[in-house]
């Protein structure tokens, strides 16, 4: 049988690689446990990571709904940038208080090995950080 992570486990491997020396890593103790990884290099980006079952999905917020001028402009162009975005998409939560919020997120196998995750992790910062770039003239 296959190798696969458990929230836990992965979270106490993050901490002793190389991605600590540039970032908080901590365990965000919940229902359904989650990792927050918060990356100095990115302005203190957080990005939040799930194992649930067989994956992993990693995520980072962009904005709330609320932020933007043009939702359905913002939908259009979001939905355009997702086939060619590397590993990312673009997605929309519902927050526990009823707002709801886009982030990019990726996913990968809960079997994944700790380079691939780390790799998840960069790439994810780095489309997050493209894409509010890109995006910054459809807030309000």
């Amino acid at each position: 049988m296959a190798f696969i992570w458990t929230t836990n486990e992965l979270c106490t491997h993050l901490q002793s690689s190389a991605l600590a020396e540039n970032a908080r890593i901590g365990l965000l103790d919940s229902a359904d446990p989650s990792i927050e990884v918060l990356l100095s290099d990115f302005g203190d980006l957080p990005i939040q990571i799930t194992v649930t079952g067989d994956q992993i999905l990693v995520s980072a917020p962009l904005w709330e709904v609320s932020a933007l001028k043009d939702v359905h402009q913002f939908n259009h162009m979001a939905l355009k940038l997702n086939p060619v975005n590397p590993l990312s998409n673009i997605g929309l939560i519902d927050l526990p208080d009823g707002r709801e919020l886009y982030v990019m997120f990726g996913e990968l196998s809960a079997g994944s090995d700790l380079a691939h995750i780390l790799e998840e992790i960069d790439v994810l910062a780095d489309n997050t950080i493209a894409a509010a770039e890109l995006f910054a003239s459809q807030l309000k």
